[in-house]
């Protein structure tokens, strides 16, 4: 068992090491802290007097109960941090003014924005430099500004020497500004200021991707190859613009997709480019290719030809750019003037070609044509005929044969170049003349009267011609007795001789050609009134003779008897003459 006096000096020890972590425990945590090391070693001292007071106090017996004494310490003072703000060039400077040596953190926004304009974590860890400069700032602009201190992980702001809350930056000179290089075609300035504000030319700069001091406005078109004069003007400074005079060259600054190539419609070919109005040195050279990657010149081009031309911008000969591709094809106007000539059985075309485009076109080797004619409303028996054609006068002949009398006919001219259909076929529709009507197929005869004839026959198919009629023509003894036109085969010849030939003959005709004549031998009947009225007569005689006799022979016997009785009547009177006395 340990002694009185061994306690003591092992309660004296323990002490002695706590005041020791204490102190190692401040100095890594706060380093260069001189004001806290002192504060620090002041409450060991304290706590080592205390505990070796303790030691010098009279024990007391070693029966009586130990009691243990836990010494005390004060929470350590925050450590005070101030500065102050300077405008300078660019930006602002801020000095540390009896701060301790650790990581700051210094924010600086424009006024009245949320987003924080400028930020740096910044390490003071050498007591001789008190200075850090933020940069990359606006110029004449009103800042917030506010500096933190990192102390054990607790933010600590620091105080600000000046009662004023902003802080204005410098104004920007012209030597502030140097020429930059970062999107290709832009004009460029690089500075130390944040000049995305600044406007020049009064057009909005545009931030390098690349490089946040560097901005960046794009030449208008019509600036290229020009002397253009950049006024940079600093919206929040009063009086304080500046310009800066810069060659805007072709090389530099043209884009080639901006050019506007315009493909030719006529020939000779001609690419139109809107080129900048102000380059008087500039040309461009065009390559072509066809669908058979031929290449050709733009002087070369053909019609109807499918090409692909880039073209080579050149300054004073040397080529600079490239334009885009561009595709075209010129399709020359090819007027087709034909004209028809024709039979009953045949069409012949005659035409004519010129061009207002491309005016050479007619009379080239390379342009052939096509000829075709078929009825019109169908194409199963299609005609096609080879063209004459007449380099003297440009054009070509096509004469078709074999076509159907009086039908109407669709006729087309097809340009042919270099082996290929172009542009759409020229129709004309033309009629054949008329053509002879087919014949009669056969003539139905009858006689339904004895001195009549009825004349009839089927319809004929194929008149050809604009008319459709039938002409029936009697003869007799090669005299033409009567002739009848009409629309149906169906006539009738009356009041004709009795018992008598006759010949008919009937033709199909369409207004202008008849057919082949169709002829048919017909006989009358004998005269069967005149034989009725002579037997009507002989009866009429025969009876009137009847009737005369039996008048006749009724009179005579009336006489007769008529005698007899005057006689009777004379003999009577006779008698009584005789008979009659004398008076």
């Amino acid at each position: 068992m340990a002694g009185p006096c061994s306690i003591k000096i092992l309660l004296l020890w323990a002490a002695i090491i706590g005041v020791a972590d204490c102190q190692t425990s401040s100095a890594i945590t706060n380093p260069g802290n001189t004001s806290k090391e002192t504060t620090i070693t002041s409450t060991s001292n304290q706590t080592v007097s205390q505990a070796l007071g303790n030691l010098t106090q009279t024990s007391p017996p070693i029966t009586q109960s130990i009691t243990t004494v836990t010494p005390t310490t004060e929470a350590p003072t925050p450590p005070q941090c101030s500065y102050t703000v300077t405008p300078i060039k660019f930006g602002f400077q801020i000095k540390f003014i009896n701060s301790p040596l650790g990581n700051y953190t210094i924010n600086v926004k424009e006024e009245g924005q949320n987003q924080i304009g400028g930020k740096a974590i910044f390490q003071h860890s050498n007591p001789n430099i008190t200075t850090h400069n933020i940069t990359a700032l606006k110029p004449c602009t009103d800042y917030e500004h506010n500096v933190t201190f990192d102390h054990a992980g607790t933010k600590i702001l620091c105080d600000h020497s000046d009662s004023k809350t902003t802080v204005k930056t410098m104004e920007m000179t012209e030597g502030d500004i140097k020429r930059g290089s970062c999107i290709p075609g832009y004009l460029c300035y690089k500075s130390d200021w944040n000049i995305i504000s600044v406007q020049i030319n009064n057009i909005e700069a545009v931030q390098c991707p690349s490089d946040n001091k560097t901005f960046c406005i794009r030449p208008g078109y019509d600036d290229i190859c020009t002397n253009l004069m950049t006024t940079f003007t600093q919206e929040k400074c009063v009086k304080s613009s500046f310009n800066h005079i810069q060659h805007i060259s072709a090389a530099e600054f043209l884009n080639s997709n901006e050019i506007n190539l315009t493909p030719p419609t006529e020939l000779p070919a001609k690419i139109e480019a809107n080129l900048p109005p102000k380059c008087t040195d500039l040309t461009i050279d065009y390559i072509c290719s066809d669908s058979y990657n031929k290449t050709k010149l733009e002087s070369e081009l053909e019609p109807f030809t499918d090409y692909t031309c880039t073209g080579q911008i050149k300054e004073n000969d040397v080529t600079i750019k490239n334009t885009p591709a561009i595709q075209f094809k010129i399709d020359c106007d090819l007027n087709i003037a034909t004209q028809r000539d024709s039979t009953n059985t045949s069409i012949e075309l005659n035409w004519t070609t010129t061009s207002q485009n491309c005016q050479e076109v007619p009379k080239l080797d390379e342009l052939s044509y096509n000829c075709s004619c078929h009825p019109v409303g169908s194409t199963s028996d299609k005609k096609r005929a080879k063209p004459t054609v007449n380099k003297q006068r440009p054009g070509g002949t096509c004469h078709f044969s074999g076509l159907k009398p009086y039908t109407d006919y669709t006729c087309e001219v097809q340009p042919i170049y270099n082996n290929n259909s172009v542009l759409l076929s020229t129709k004309a529709t033309e009629k054949t003349e008329p053509g002879v009507p087919d014949e009669v197929p056969i003539l139905a005869l009858s006689v339904p009267e004895h001195n009549a004839i009825k004349v009839t026959c089927p319809r004929v198919n194929n008149f050809r011609g604009p008319k459709k009629l039938y002409s029936a023509t009697l003869r007799y003894d090669d005299v033409i007795q009567k002739t009848k036109l009409q629309d149906k085969c169906e006539f009738t010849f009356k009041d004709l001789s009795y018992s008598t030939t006759y010949d008919v003959e009937v033709v199909a005709f369409n207004g202008h050609l008849y057919s082949k004549t169709k002829t048919a031998h017909v006989d009358t009947l004998y005269n069967d009134k005149f034989v009725i009225r002579l037997l009507v007569h002989i009866i009429i005689i025969l009876i009137s003779v009847a009737v005369f006799c039996v008048v006749y022979k009724i009179h005579m016997k009336k006489l007769r008897n008529s005698q007899d009785v005057n006689e009777d009547v004379m003999l009577e009177s006779t008698g009584i003459y005789a008979n009659a006395p004398e008076s």
